[in-house]
């Protein structure tokens, strides 16, 4: 019988943990993969970094609060690259960790990621149809039968 004034707490102690589960094989290459797409993207776009100052510059013309010397959006270009990789890394490892909001994020990025390619380069070039593979393969491996129980084990965790 427990006390009304100190009730026995709702959760369980750290010493009362169920182990978590081990990390399927099928979630690690996806995290893998992932972290491979977040890569290579960063890199791809910063070879064509040139290509976006280019553009960022003509779409600026005649517009002069937009007027910034191209060393400054090359280095703003550059920062935003590493924090978006940065990102995916995360969301990534997260997926990695069991959690499913990171997965579905993983996927909805995925998904605009495609048909953003899709509809700016179409499958004409080497470089598109790698990165179409690399992200199709981190989708289908997110989702393999063993990823779903992985992560449906998590759902049966008390929260922290």
């Amino acid at each position: 019988m427990s006390d009304p004034l100190f009730p026995a707490p709702k959760h369980t102690t750290p010493e009362q943990k169920p182990p978590k589960p081990a990390v399927p094989k099928e979630v690690n290459i996806a995290f893998a993969v992932w972290v491979l797409s977040a890569l290579v993207s960063a890199v791809l776009q910063a070879i064509d970094a040139d290509v976006f100052v280019q553009q960022f510059v003509q779409q600026s013309v005649g517009r002069p609060e937009a007027q910034l010397p191209p060393s400054t959006i090359k280095t703003m270009f550059y920062f935003a690259l590493g924090v978006v990789a940065l990102l995916m890394v995360l969301f990534a490892w997260r997926m990695r960790a069991g959690r499913n909001w990171a997965r579905i994020l993983l996927t909805v990025l995925a998904v605009f990621g495609l048909l953003t390619q899709a509809s700016a380069v179409g499958m004409t070039s080497v470089i598109g149809l790698v990165s179409v593979v690399i992200t199709a393969t981190g989708l289908v491996f997110m989702f393999m039968p063993p990823s779903n129980e992985y992560f449906r084990q998590f759902r049966k965790l008390p929260p922290r």
